[in-house]
């Protein structure tokens, strides 16, 4: 049920996003003319200047940006606060006439550092008035629980007359701010900056910031949008350069770039002091920051499915929050609900899953209902009772790529899972009480009729706990047999039943070596080993867990991992998943599946689930075609593979023409019964 994740980096922006004209710098000694100077047109033709009227680069109506955004200063053109726009992207213009309508225009942009924010501005106002008619910029800037509004005032000066200033409303005078503007025949060109300490959420949030600039004269005013800050929301979204990157490869290919998100917040996952944005657009949960990936790239996940709910907690106790999801997905003809926890570890890492859990089944009137505590460092999952299903009537699939439901007939009555620096493992589980129970009253001794039983227990999975310190010689023997460093750890190392006796194996994953071992493994006296040959590296198994598919009471083994089967196309990642049983006190490999394939951020995931059988004493694997994710049929580059005896089961493709795949246990293997 986890479904794909990507990062996604912005190396080059179109020039409709954020492009702007080319400037030339002006030699020291060359004087430049006044604007109201004939020769001016020419000179800013030459040197990169956008005038209103069409000066410039051949005219500002070529190079307007669509809406109004907020950019990041480019390092190697430093605005200059000499009032001539040389170094400024693509403005917007003001076309929307809030009040009034006359020859007042505006064009504008935002820029942003560290330390400051920029307002570049052209204006057309034959008769404008100092200390009057202004630049009105409103932004919101997101916050835990809200929006943060500011009015910033810009008032021009007049020429020999009077200085201009930035103003704060309700507030006054911006302390440190600076404003220089030029004249122009029809009107003037501005350059202000604003220290961040006047705007402090702008300090900590740069993403999913709404925004207008309004032109203010006499009784007319235009504007670059709707909205005002009584209505934070209803203006315009000002997208910084993670947001634009996003805009264009994700919401405008998926047809969501005027869709507002149905979940918007901000936090500081990485713990850097600035806060990322995590909004949901349709399917897609997304994060961004201008620090996060560098400050261009951005992180997205379909959810393939229904949003429950979307929290930002501490859930690992690092002292920052992480993003909880809870997701409702149809699988079948059942309605699941799942929680998953996505961890930002870095910067310039893109978050992980670190936890994953199946926590609800419903299908018509029937449900199974698990409840979760999240603390800090902790998460507790515990069994609920069933509305209308017990072991023998559910026939639902199990989970097999997430934590699965706990079921009320079932051996385990709680999980509880604690933070290990990466991710959340389980490290206790507590057992339900007797697994058979009674209903109706007992009968007193000498009745012939005894107690009547509701139903039998779920097909019983060995109890699973930590290896310890089970045959510890018996490890020492192997780690020096096979030359393995005494000081190595296990990667997996579990204590269950997996043979006949009574008594518990050990099971270790050292290195590529599943290893068997216990006090009645061979006399209590040897191990056996099975060499995970099919993975090049340790690295590419990624998990090793104990359950009972076949039914015997013992505990199969299910490998999961990856590897790259193309040597032409290292990139190509083949996922898999292995089941291996005890026999003959032999680790044996009794069956084998391909359950997703991907090449950087095309991935085709297939479905895999264990399926009880008729009288619930062992399970069925099924297979089915999953979700394509930038493949498609026509560019997809290998065709439906056929089984083959013996061999990896074939990943089953969307459009391979296999609805589903079912394999039973024979005695010996997993085998394909007909389609």
């Amino acid at each position: 049920m986890l479904l794909g994740m990507r990062r996604v980096v912005a190396l080059a922006l179109s020039l409709t996003a954020c492009g702007g004209a080319t400037a030339t710098t002006t030699p020291e000694n060359a004087k430049a003319p006044s604007p109201s100077d004939p020769a001016f047109r020419a000179y800013a033709a030459t040197h990169g200047i956008r005038t209103l009227n069409g000066g410039g680069q051949g005219g500002s109506g070529e190079l307007m940006a669509p809406s109004l955004r907020l950019e990041r200063i480019d390092a190697d053109k430093p605005v200059k606060l000499d009032g001539l726009l040389l170094e400024w992207p693509a403005l917007t213009r003001a076309s929307l006439a809030v009040k009034g309508s006359d020859k007042t225009a505006m064009n504008v942009a935002l820029q942003y550092d560290d330390a400051k924010l920029y307002v570049g501005a052209e204006v057309t106002d034959p008769s404008f008035r100092a200390g009057r008619d202004h630049i009105l910029v409103i932004a919101a800037i997101p916050e835990p629980g809200g929006y943060a509004t500011y009015e910033v005032g810009l008032y021009a000066g007049s020429s020999g007359e009077s200085e201009g200033s930035v103003r704060l409303a309700g507030r006054g005078a911006i302390a440190g701010a600076k404003i220089v503007e030029a004249p122009t025949s029809d009107g003037y060109t501005l350059e202000a900056s604003i220290p961040l300490g006047a705007l402090p959420e702008l300090r900590l949030s740069r993403v999913g910031i709404h925004a207008v600039a309004r032109y203010v004269h006499s009784d007319t005013i235009v504007a670059t949008g709707p909205g005002d800050a009584q209505h934070p929301t209803a203006m315009p979204w000002v997208p910084s350069e993670s947001e634009l990157s996003m805009i264009e490869q994700l919401l405008e290919p998926k047809g969501l770039a005027n869709t507002a998100p149905t979940v918007d917040r901000v936090a500081d996952l990485t713990g850097d002091g600035i806060r990322e944005r995590v909004a949901v657009f349709g399917p897609y949960l997304t994060i961004c920051g201008s620090r996060f990936l560098s400050g261009t790239g951005f992180f997205f996940r379909d959810l393939a499915g229904e949003l429950v709910s979307l929290d930002l907690r501490d859930v690992s106790g690092r002292g920052r929050p992480d993003v909880v999801v809870r997701r409702r997905a149809t699988v079948g003809d059942s309605e699941r609900e799942f929680i998953e926890v996505l961890s930002a570890m870095g910067e310039n890492e893109e978050p992980r899953v670190t936890f994953a859990h199946e926590i609800a089944v419903r299908r018509s009137d029937r449900r199974i209902d698990d409840s979760v505590r999240l603390g800090r460092g902790e998460i507790e999952v515990t069994v609920e009772p069933a509305t209308h299903w017990d072991a023998l009537s559910y026939h639902e699939p199990i989970a097999s790529d997430v934590a699965p439901i706990l079921f009320p007939w079932g051996s385990i009555r709680s999980q509880t899972w604690r933070w290990d620096g990466s991710q959340f493992s389980e490290t206790k589980e507590a057992t339900q009480p007797e697994a058979l129970s009674v209903v109706g009253p007992r009968r007193s001794r000498g009745t012939d009729e005894g107690p009547t039983l509701r139903h039998p227990p779920e097909p019983p999975t060995p109890k699973v706990t930590r290896g310890g310190e089970l045959s510890a010689r018996v490890l020492e023997a192997y780690r020096r047999d096979r030359g393995v460093d005494p000081n190595e750890d296990p990667k997996v190392d579990l204590k269950v039943q997996l043979t006949g006796d009574p008594r518990p194996e050990r099971l270790i994953l050292m290195g590529r070596d599943l290893v068997v071992f216990g006090p009645g493994f061979k006399g209590g006296t040897g191990y056996s080993y099975a060499t995970l040959s099919q993975f090049a590296n340790e690295s590419d198994i990624k998990d090793a867990s104990a359950r009972d598919l076949t039914g015997d009471g013992a505990a199969d083994i299910v490998v999961r991992g990856e590897r790259h089967p193309s040597a032409e196309n290292p990139d190509v990642v083949s996922e898999l998943m292995f089941v291996y049983t005890i026999r003959d006190e032999a680790i044996v490999r009794v069956f084998g599946i391909e359950t997703a394939r991907s090449q950087g951020d095309k991935r085709v995931q297939g479905l895999v689930q264990f399926i009880p059988t008729p009288g619930g004493k062992s399970f069925d694997l099924l297979a089915a075609p999953g979700r394509a994710t930038g493949w498609s049929e026509k560019t997809y580059p290998w065709a439906q593979e056929q089984p083959r005896a013996g061999d990896i089961e074939p990943l089953l493709l969307p459009w391979g023409g296999v609805n589903s795949a079912r394999y039973a246990w024979n005695g010996s293997h997993f085998e394909r019964g007909s389609d």
